[in-house]
């Protein structure tokens, strides 16, 4: 029993120790402030233009690898619903926060680029789908890094793919790997 308790708790003194690693990021102390386009839909259209607008204005101000809202400390969202000189209402969403570089985006600058031994679809798990998720999240993308090659993580790969004029088939292989690498 006590062999099995000491295994435990060097087990879990080790997760605890990766996981400091791989969350560790550097951060801006200046706060990045950034409105979106106004768009009828509040979820559909303001929220995400506003992420997109954050991140442009990160990388502006900090640099690249500093664009990830998901990395970012401080983060706040305001959305709200304004009237055009049209008199037409639209939803409009300002987000600021402070840019952080996590520790995956400063492997990648110190010339550590990840590998992808295969081409991921849909359905494919694993270690390499966890990669590709959070390299995607790091642009911006806001997946669940749990290793599982589903819709969304299917849908993110084929919006980065129609954004950097790739065949947008959902699938990650080296045409899209490569562009994707340069990115980050």
């Amino acid at each position: 029993m006590y062999r099995f308790l000491s295994v435990m708790a060097a087990a879990l003194a080790m997760i605890v120790t990766s996981i400091g690693v791989v969350s560790a990021k550097e951060c801006k102390d200046e706060v990045v402030i950034a409105e979106g386009e106004p768009f009828i839909s509040r979820t559909l259209g303001a929220y995400p233009s506003s992420l997109f607008a954050w991140r442009k204005a990160a990388e502006a101000k900090a640099g690249a690898g500093f664009q990830s809202w998901r990395v970012a400390e401080d983060r706040k969202i305001d959305c709200e619903q304004i009237t055009l000189e049209s008199g037409k209402k639209r939803w409009v969403c300002t987000r600021s926060a402070r840019p952080c570089k996590n520790a995956l985006a400063g492997a990648i600058d110190g010339g550590e680029k990840p590998t992808f031994d295969r081409i991921l679809r849909r359905g494919d798990t694993g270690e390499d789908v966890k990669r590709l998720q959070e390299l995607l999240n790091d642009l911006g993308y806001e997946l669940t890094v749990d290793g599982d090659y589903g819709r969304g993580t299917k849908n993110a790969v084929r919006d980065f793919q129609r954004k950097n004029g790739l065949s947008a088939d959902g699938n990650f292989g080296p045409k899209t790997a490569e562009v994707l690498l340069s990115k980050v």
